[in-house]
């Protein structure tokens, strides 16, 4: 991970928490849990997945229960996570180094977390740690831009984007024509993100290249938001931030 988005994400923990969405239901039964002994959440963050993880494994009726890690770079991030007192086991690491032996794992997750990584170290490292015929699973919240007001919301982030790696950028699809790698599925599931009427601003500043500019150009932004939000009274129609996503997985299995 870059040291720009660290910083960003270090300063925002409790907007992140506040802002970002949790995940659907649905989108756990498209994973080979039930087959899995093993599974990292690698970029945990927050932990705002590991919890989904967490709570189906504790839900699983299989021979046996899968060991559940967690690894994260960021110190402020995983104390939230240790904070949540999950069961899993909560390690010090990046994807580009993670604290596990060889053929460990039998599913790597990455919930919005694949797009930040160096792309050469971490999946040499991704393809060492999980076992042969062992499952990766890349997922992410896209925001639902066929709404008119979340495509005007996009169009505010990728003004201020830069050169920052994200999923829009397209760089992570290199591992779609990766030898390492075969793709199993693509799965999308549409859903909403329920928050309070401060929410889309804890969306918008717990964007790592938001987080990190200097307070001036932050103000800058939150005017954006405020006119974002009078130019479309219906975000807040219900007295709530009804936010539409939509969540997509690319599952993959390692080759060799």
């Amino acid at each position: 991970m870059i040291a720009t988005a660290a910083k960003g994400f270090a300063k925002r923990v409790p907007e992140y928490e506040a802002g970002r969405p949790e995940y659907p239901d649905a989108l756990l039964d498209d994973l080979p849990l039930a087959e899995s002994r093993v599974v990292v959440d690698l970029g945990a963050g927050t932990g705002k997945f590991t919890k989904v993880l967490a709570a189906r494994i504790a839900e699983s009726k299989g021979a046996h229960t899968p060991r559940l890690f967690a690894v994260e770079p960021v110190r402020e991030m995983a104390d939230r996570l240790a904070a949540r007192g999950l069961p899993v086991e909560l390690r010090a690491g990046s994807a580009e180094a993670i604290p596990l032996p060889d053929g460990a794992a039998d599913l790597v997750t990455c919930a919005q977390s694949f797009h930040w990584f160096d792309y050469e170290p971490a999946s040499a490292e991704i393809h060492r740690v999980l076992a042969p015929g062992g499952h990766l699973a890349l997922i992410w919240n896209l925001r639902d831009e066929r709404v008119p007001w979340v495509a005007t919301l996009t169009a505010l982030f990728d003004r201020h984007a830069g050169s920052t790696r994200r999923y829009a950028s397209g760089a992570w699809r290199r591992i779609l024509e990766d030898a390492r790698f075969r793709l199993v599925r693509v799965t999308r599931h549409d859903f909403s993100y329920r928050m309070g009427r401060g929410g889309l601003y804890d969306r918008v500043f717990s964007t790592s290249f938001i987080a990190a500019m200097p307070a001036a150009e932050q103000a800058a932004v939150r005017g954006e938001v405020d006119r974002l939000m009078a130019d479309h009274p219906e975000i807040l129609a219900s007295g709530m931030v009804e936010f539409p996503y939509v969540c997509e997985l690319h599952l993959l299995q390692r080759v060799g």
